[in-house]
């Protein structure tokens, strides 16, 4: 005779992920915007967070995004997932990141930044965009670039 475990018993023992929400801004002169984290090994990054509980990827990158730099933009679609596989450094936990499509912005938008997280924001060609981001949102980057282009998203594991 099996014998059932209580229920927060068996949700307790399964896999723990986190989930983060960011937004991939660009404006009508091709220029992308990244920000630079004022904690933490990470520096520069799309603008984004960590999912609030009961919130949608793609709400979460819309809230990210306006209180990270004060643009309101929405979420027009999915580009690019990273997938980190987890390790002692998010605690066992596995983190999937969602890339989402934040549209164009008029050139010269202005960006007002959260001073409790960002020390600086740029405008930025993707070229450069390769040589400021860590080799992971790097590939993140590519990935979500073909995929503006008309190419499946994609999933990308580290």
């Amino acid at each position: 005779m099996s014998t059932l475990v209580p229920k927060a018993e068996w949700l307790a023992g399964l896999p723990q992920v986190v989930a983060v929400g960011s937004m991939l801004v660009t404006d009508d002169d091709g220029l992308m915007l990244l920000v630079k984290v004022s904690y933490g090994s990470c520096t520069w990054q799309f603008p984004g967070g960590w999912l609030d509980l009961g919130e949608s990827p793609a709400v979460c990158a819309e809230r990210e995004l306006a209180e990270e730099t004060g643009l309101n933009c929405q979420a027009t679609g999915l580009l690019a997932v990273m997938w980190s596989i987890p390790t002692e450094s998010t605690g066992g936990r596995a983190v999937v990141q969602f890339l989402f499509d934040a549209g164009k912005v008029p050139a010269g938008a202005p960006v007002r930044l959260q001073d409790s997280e960002l020390s600086e924001a740029r405008w930025v060609r993707p070229a450069e965009a390769m040589r400021l981001l860590d080799v992971d949102r790097g590939a993140w980057l590519k990935a979500a670039l073909r995929a503006a282009e008309g190419e499946p998203s994609q999933v990308l594991v580290r």
